[in-house]
């Protein structure tokens, strides 16, 4: 990924983290980047907008763009990412509901 460090960039970025102060998916404070919700190079207007950013870790965000979005080159868009949120969601309801049932199972034992 081609890393961007203009002024602008650098301040843009350090609002996102600070506003957001950890990943919004995981809630980790560690290696946090700032995520563009809306794809850099095809929103050049909406580029350095506060609200167009979300604070993610690296892993999160590879996770992401390689996993989820198969590429770090397809463009990304807010509602692109909000589909993201819902199946990490899903997942953590999923995940949820198994250990409760694992508890409720290990707890009802004598």
């Amino acid at each position: 990924m081609k890393r961007r460090n203009t002024r602008e960039e650098r301040v843009w970025r350090a609002k996102v983290i600070r506003r957001d102060k950890c990943c919004i998916i995981c809630g980790t404070k560690k290696h946090r980047e700032a995520h563009h919700l809306d794809d850099y190079s095809y929103h050049p207007t909406s580029r350095y907008l506060i609200s167009n950013g979300v604070t993610l870790c690296r892993n999160c965000h590879t996770t992401y763009h390689c996993d989820f979005n198969k590429s770090f080159r397809t463009k990304t868009t807010k509602k692109n990412f909000l589909e993201f949120v819902k199946v990490v969601n899903y997942i953590r309801k999923i995940s949820d509901i198994r250990n409760q049932i694992s508890l409720k199972e290990i707890l009802s034992r004598k």
